[in-house]
């Protein structure tokens, strides 16, 4: 093998320094589009380098917890973000954006928000669900399973017992669609899935004949979103964190489809 010149190794040893210089931000998947957005807007006004790592805020926050080093977290939920405050990881931490819960189907279900329920008790009905406990949105679906029974007493056991669990655990091969829920009802596994509101493009465009429609108010279990600046961060880590909570950052995220806690008035 030929061996490296003195300038190849100088270059190379730059480069590992740049990575290790990057703002490194670890999302939840949900906010892959937004987050992507936000911090390129935020690395060119700031002449810095964010890179982003998204997956199940669980599995994000467990990586952190093995130390890897992230300077902000961005998860589905404020409990995995509180987790890090309660094991002294972070003293900062704040809800940046809400979301809504849908239901995700082929046109011909027939799904809309005032029979979306009755559509998911029919007979040999499969309910696409994420893993709760590893997936936030999974916990939140058994929040609304539970709203469920107490409006419709029975519901809870009905609905749990067409949920299909829809997993890709570390290592697995990526969707062929690029997204879970819609390679499940592609490949007919499931006949309708729980989803987050916000991914509403997304779903337009890989499965164009599919509707997405929201539960209905009384269903609504509100996804809260919730960030957190890890200790020992780089010092532009905070200024992200509050670009998240500026009007910009919260425009992002209503663009992309989520419900945010901090635009000003027209």
């Amino acid at each position: 093998m030929r061996k490296l010149t003195t300038s190849v190794l100088l270059a190379l040893a730059m480069m590992a320094q740049a990575r290790a210089e990057d703002l490194v931000l670890y999302g939840a998947g949900s906010l892959r589009e937004a987050m992507v957005q936000i911090a390129a807007t935020f690395g060119q006004a700031h002449g810095v380098t964010v890179a982003t790592q998204f997956g199940p805020s669980r599995r994000m926050r467990e990586r952190i917890e093995k130390g890897e080093h992230v300077d902000v977290f961005t998860s589905a939920d404020i409990g995995h973000a509180r987790k890090l405050v309660e094991d002294g990881r972070t003293t900062v931490m704040a809800m940046f954006a809400r979301n809504t819960v849908c239901v995700l189907s082929p046109a011909a279900f027939g799904a809309t928000t005032q029979n979306v329920l009755d559509k998911l008790f029919a007979p040999g009905v499969r309910v696409g669900v994420c893993p709760a406990k590893v997936d936030p949105l999974g916990d939140y679906t058994v929040r609304l399973f539970e709203v469920a029974e107490r409006l419709r007493p029975g519901s809870a056991a009905a609905l749990q017992a067409r949920a299909v669990v829809l997993d890709t655990p570390p290592g697995s091969p990526p969707p062929k669609s690029g997204d879970t829920d819609a390679d499940a009802i592609l490949g007919g596994r499931v006949d309708a899935s729980i989803v987050y509101c916000s991914a509403r493009e997304c779903y337009a465009r890989i499965l164009p004949d599919a509707n997405l429609v929201a539960f209905p108010p009384e269903l609504q279990v509100g996804p809260e979103y919730g960030l957190a600046v890890l200790k020992n961060a780089r010092p532009e880590a905070m200024l992200l964190a509050l670009t998240i909570l500026s009007p910009i950052g919260q425009k992002t995220l209503a663009d992309r489809g989520f419900r945010p806690v901090a635009l000003p008035s027209e």
